[in-house]
């Protein structure tokens, strides 16, 4: 599960063995989320949320808003390789 980065407590990582549409997961002390990344940093959405507080989950939504560009590319090449060797 490549770690991308930290915000604070909290890991956003991407797992290898997930599923489409790209989304990154958040994890720390008070719990875990899910974020989808749509096609722009303004589309960052919450799929779910499982006890990460509020004010941390927009400072968490904001960094990965900011680093929209790194987390999809990051997700694209985890589950979508060019190409492989043979």
């Amino acid at each position: 599960m490549p770690t991308l980065f930290y915000v604070g407590a909290y890991r956003v990582h991407i797992p290898t063995n997930d599923h489409s549409p790209a989304h990154v997961h958040v994890t720390g002390p008070a719990g875990a989320a899910k974020l989808e990344l749509g096609k722009n940093p303004a589309d960052v959405t919450l799929v779910l949320n499982h006890g990460i507080p509020k004010g941390i989950l927009t400072d968490v939504m904001a960094a990965v808003m900011e680093r929209h560009g790194e987390c999809h590319q990051r997700w694209k090449d985890i589950h979508e390789p060019k190409s492989r060797s043979r």
